[in-house]
C-alpha cells in the first residue's frame, strides 16, 4: 500500500511539473488535426529494480471518428552495445506486468497482443467511435529496466518513444528513485538525435524533464544515475540469446552421433528400396532360360552380373527400333521417334526428301510393309494429318503436343509387350512424387525440431534419405522376366553393330537391303557412321535407298551423314515449343531513442 501511495504522489508531482512547464514555456500553437495535446509520464524506480510507469495521455482526435488509441510497449530489443555481447546475438527483455488502463477516468475495453518485439495495447470500443479530446491513463510495471556499471547504477529509458505518428504539443516526465540522483540527462528529437530537453531538473531522489512541440516521430529519453548499491541486488539486463541456424543445428556428441545413425539408416533404407524395387526380374534358370524363357515362367531378381546374350544377326522377334530405344534406356526419347520415322520410310510407309536446308516427308501407305503398331499410327497421323506431304519446318511449334501422345503410346507398347508391368514414365513419376513428399516431411520435421530445440541435426538425416530416394527415383522402372529376356537379346543384337566380325558383317552386305533395314537400329544405338563404314563400297542401288531422295548421288557414308543431319533437324523441330515473352519490371553519447522502452502508438 505504501508503494501505491508513493507512486500516486509521484504521478501527481509529474502532472504538476507538466502544468508548471505549460505555464513557463512559450505558447505553442496546437495542430489543427489529430495530435497529442499533453503527454505526462510518472516513473518510480523501486529499490528492487522494478520500474512503475504511469502514462497520462491527452489525445485530440479532431473531428474524424476513431475507436481509441493503441500503445506499443517494447518487450525486447537487440542488445548489441555491450562489450561482452558485441555479436548482437542476444535480446534484452523487459517483462511488462500489472497493466491497468482507463479512458476519461473510467474503465475501457482493452485488447493486448504480442506483435514482434512489442506488447500491442489496443484501447477503445470497436463497436463505437469518438471524436475530440480524450484522456487515457496507462499504468504498468517493468522488470529489467536499470543496469549496473562499475561506478554507478543507471536507468536509460525512452520515456516517450519515437514511434508516435502524431505531434505532441507538450510532454513531461517525472521520476523518483530509491536514492539521491547523482547525474541526470535528457535527450529529445527524432531517433538518434542528441538535442537536450528544454527542461531537466534533478532534485535529491526526484527529477523532472519537459519538452514542448515534439513533431511526428520525435521522442524523449531520460538518463538518471544512482550511487552503487542503490538498487539491491545489482540490476542486470535480462538477456535471451537469439536462436540462429547454428543453434538449431548445434554439433555436439549427442546430436552428431544420432544424426549419423539416422542418416545411415534412412539413406541405406532408400538404397535398399531401390535395390529391391528397381531391379529387373529374369527368368529363373540358366542363361539360355533367362534369354528365351523357362517352362514354368518363374522369375527372380537379377544379380549384379549382366545377362548379355550372344551376337544376334537379326532383330530379336522382329523388335522395332522405337521399341528397342524405349526398352533399353526406359525412356521414349526423341531419337526413338526419329528412328521410327526412318524405319517407316525403310518399310515403305513414307519417303524422305532432302531439300538442302529442310526435309520433306511424303506418305506412301500403299507401299507400306507390315502392320503399324499403335504408336506408329499416332506418328503417321501426327505427321500427315493435314495432307500426304509435309515439310519439317511446317511442323515447328505444332508437333510438341502430338509428341507427348506418341511417346505415351510408346510407353503403352512396352507394357503391352509384357516387358514392364507399369509404364516406365509413370513409375518414375510415382517414385519422384513419393521422394518429394518424403523430402517435404523431412524438411518440416527438421524445421520444427530446430525451432523448439538444438537437435535439428538429428532429423536432417531424414532429408538426406529423401534426397537419396529422389536420386534413385529415375532408376525405379523394372523390367519383367520377359522384358529382361528381350533386353538381353537386344544387347546381343547390338554387338553386331559394335563388335561383330568385319568379315561376318561384309557377308551380310551381300543382302542388298540389310544396310537400310538396320540403319534405324544404328540410329537408336548411336553408331550410324560405324554401321555405314561396313557398306562404304556399295553404291546407292545396292543400298536400296529408294525411301530417301538426296540432291546428288551418294554412298553409305554420305547417307549416314545425311540421316544424322536429318535426326538433328527433326529433333530440334519436332520438340520446339511456341516461344513466349515476359517482362519484369546514457551519459556521454546518449541520444533520443537510445534507451530502453519507448515504442509508440497511434489511433485506430
Amino acid at each position: 500500500m505504501r508503494h501505491v501511495m508513493r507512486f500516486v504522489a509521484v504521478a501527481l508531482v509529474g502532472l504538476g511539473a507538466g502544468a508548471f512547464v505549460g505555464l513557463a514555456a512559450p505558447a505553442v500553437a496546437l495542430t489543427a488535426g489529430e495530435h497529442i495535446a499533453d503527454y505526462q509520464v510518472g516513473m518510480q524506480l523501486q529499490r528492487d529494480g522494478i520500474l512503475l510507469m504511469n502514462e497520462q495521455i491527452t489525445y485530440d482526435f479532431g473531428p474524424a471518428p476513431h475507436h481509441g488509441i493503441f500503445r506499443d510497449l517494447v518487450e525486447r530489443e537487440a542488445y548489441d552495445r555491450s562489450s561482452e555481447h558485441r555479436s548482437g546475438r542476444y535480446d534484452r527483455v523487459y517483462r511488462i506486468r500489472d497493466l491497468n488502463v482507463t479512458a476519461d477516468g473510467h474503465s475501457t475495453p482493452v485488447k493486448t497482443s504480442h506483435t514482434g518485439n512489442y506488447l500491442h495495447v489496443r484501447i477503445g470500443d470497436p463497436a463505437g467511435t469518438i471524436t475530440g479530446i480524450h484522456r487515457y491513463s496507462i499504468a504498468y510495471s517493468i522488470q529489467g529496466a536499470p543496469q549496473t556499471f562499475p561506478d554507478h547504477q543507471e536507468l536509460n529509458w525512452d520515456a516517450i518513444g519515437n514511434q508516435w505518428p502524431v505531434p505532441i504539443a507538450q510532454a513531461g516526465v517525472t521520476i523518483s528513485t530509491p536514492a539521491p540522483i547523482t547525474k541526470a540527462a535528457c535527450f529529445t528529437g527524432a531517433q538518434g538525435a542528441s538535442l537536450p530537453c528544454a527542461h531537466a531538473t534533478p532534485l535529491a531522489s526526484t527529477a523532472t524533464f519537459a519538452q514542448t512541440g515534439l513533431g511526428s516521430g520525435e521522442g524523449l529519453t531520460i538518463v538518471v544515475g544512482l550511487p552503487p548499491q542503490s538498487i539491491v541486488p545489482d540490476p542486470q539486463p535480462i538477456l535471451e540469446r537469439r536462436r540462429t541456424l547454428a543453434d538449431a543445428f548445434a554439433v555436439r556428441p549427442n546430436t552428431l552421433i544420432p544424426a549419423i545413425v539416422v542418416a545411415l539408416l534412412v539413406v541405406g533404407g532408400a538404397l535398399r528400396l531401390a535395390w529391391r524395387k528397381g531391379r529387373d526380374r529374369r527368368y529363373s534358370g540358366s542363361a539360355t532360360d533367362a534369354a528365351f524363357g523357362n517352362e514354368t515362367g518363374a522369375e527372380e531378381l537379377v544379380g549384379i552380373r549382366s545377362d548379355d546374350g550372344p551376337v544376334e544377326f537379326v532383330p530379336p522377334d522382329g523388335v522395332l527400333p522405337g521399341q528397342v530405344g524405349t526398352l533399353v534406356d526406359e525412356h521414349a526419347n526423341l531419337v526413338d521417334v526419329t528412328a521410327t520415322i526412318v524405319d517407316l520410310a525403310v518399310r515403305g510407309w513414307l519417303t524422305i526428301t532432302d531439300l538442302d536446308k529442310d526435309y520433306e516427308l511424303t506418305a506412301t501407305q500403299a507401299a507400306g510393309k507390315g502392320t503399324l503398331l499403335p504408336y506408329e499410327t499416332e506418328l503417321m497421323n501426327a505427321l500427315f494429318g493435314n495432307g500426304p506431304s509435309v515439310k519439317l519446318s511446317d511442323l515447328k511449334y505444332k508437333f510438341r503436343s502430338e509428341l507427348t501422345v506418341i511417346q505415351g503410346a510408346m510407353y503403352d507398347d512396352v507394357v503391352t509387350q509384357g516387358w514392364y508391368r507399369i509404364r516406365p514414365d509413370r513409375t518414375r513419376q510415382i517414385w519422384t512424387a513419393l521422394a518429394i513428399g518424403a523430402l517435404v516431411v523431412a524438411i518440416g520435421v527438421t524445421v520444427l525440431v530446430g525451432i523448439v530445440s538444438s537437435f535439428a541435426l538429428v532429423p536432417a538425416g531424414l532429408v538426406l534419405g529423401a534426397l537419396a530416394l529422389l536420386a534413385v527415383a529415375s532408376r525405379m522402372p523394372a523390367r519383367t522376366g520377359k522384358g529382361r529376356a528381350m533386353f538381353s537379346r537386344v544387347r546381343g543384337f547390338r554387338r553386331l553393330f559394335d563388335e561383330g566380325d568385319q568379315g561376318l558383317r561384309e557377308k551380310f552386305a551381300e543382302d542388298h537391303g540389310i544396310f537400310s533395314k538396320y540403319l534405324p537400329y544404328a540410329i537408336v544405338f548411336g553408331c550410324t557412321e560405324k554401321w555405314a563404314r561396313v557398306f562404304s563400297q556399295l553404291d546407292a542401288e545396292q543400298l536400296e535407298t529408294g525411301w530417301y531422295h538426296g540432291s546428288a548421288p551418294f554412298n553409305a557414308l554420305l547417307l549416314a551423314s545425311s540421316i544424322n543431319h536429318f535426326g538433328t533437324v527433326a529433333t530440334g523441330t519436332l520438340y520446339a515449343s511456341q516461344p513466349s515473352s515476359s517482362s519484369s519490371s546514457g551519459f556521454g553519447g546518449g541520444f533520443s531513442g537510445g534507451g530502453g522502452g519507448g515504442g509508440g502508438g497511434g489511433s485506430w
